[in-house]
């Protein structure tokens, strides 16, 4: 997750559009969203194949989290906050 708030932080109106799509509910629809729902589900699998994630979680819902982080601290000065909330998110995505 850090990694992709690294990449959507070097591109320019990256978060901007995500927070876009989502408040529209488009989000999870075009090419762009498909790749990265095609990552997020294969992290997520292996994470549940080694039993370290849930074997329950929808990578659109990730996804729309993931855009939800972005827009309250997806700003490069921002990172600490981020990193924190990534590390609820992360938390609530373990397997129990």
């Amino acid at each position: 997750m850090l990694r992709f708030a690294d990449w959507a932080g070097e591109r320019r109106g990256i978060c901007e559009a995500l927070v876009a799509m989502s408040a529209s509910g488009r989000f999870g629809t075009g090419p762009v969203c498909d790749e990265v729902q095609q990552v997020l589900a294969m992290v997520l699998k292996a994470g549940a194949t080694a039993g370290e994630l849930r074997s329950d979680i929808d990578p659109t819902d990730v996804g729309g989290i993931l855009a939800g982080l972005l827009s309250v601290a997806g700003a490069p000065e921002q990172r600490p906050q981020l990193n924190r909330m990534v590390d609820v998110v992360v938390d609530g995505l373990r397997s129990r």
